[in-house]
């Protein structure tokens, strides 16, 4: 059965999360290395700022710590779901049902662990494994053979 809609669908996806994932990973690697280096100004700059308390500033550091981590977490995700989407485009060929339910579980893991920052590709994922569920293989034309009685 032909399912050229759904391989469209997730090659284009699996494409976004890839290019995804590499962006992350150069924003994540910048913003701690950036981060480590200038960490130490920013909180002599909020300690030095008589409209903020010392435990105000060392929240502050604390969520501002935050943001890599957070980072390496969305790239883990991206490279979860774009496994799972290479996995599915492979199996789409010789079953279609596998690769509706991976397509699914990447696109909706990818959605909800992300909160949203997957929205682009997790939507094309889950187009493409509902399609791939509700698509019935098509109906021959050819009358069925009856039995020869000999």
């Amino acid at each position: 059965m032909k399912r050229t809609g759904e391989l469209v669908l997730g090659i284009i996806g699996v494409v976004i999360n890839s290019i995804a994932a590499i962006i992350g990973t150069f924003m994540t690697i910048s913003l701690q290395v950036g981060f480590d280096q200038e960490s130490d100004l920013i909180e002599n700059e909020l300690m030095n700022d008589p409209n903020i308390q010392a435990e105000e500033a060392e929240a502050v550091m604390g969520m501002m710590g935050m943001f890599a981590p957070m980072g390496w977490w969305i790239v883990a995700i991206h490279v979860i779901g774009l496994i799972l989407g290479i996995i599915a485009l492979v199996k789409l060929k010789n079953n279609g049902k596998a690769a509706g339910i991976l397509f699914l579980v990447a696109g909706g893991g990818m959605l909800i662990l992300t909160l949203g920052f997957t929205l682009i590709q997790s939507i094309l994922f889950i187009i493409a494994g509902i399609m791939c569920l509700v698509r019935k293989p098509p109906v021959s034309s050819e009358p069925p053979e009856e039995p020869r009685t000999e």
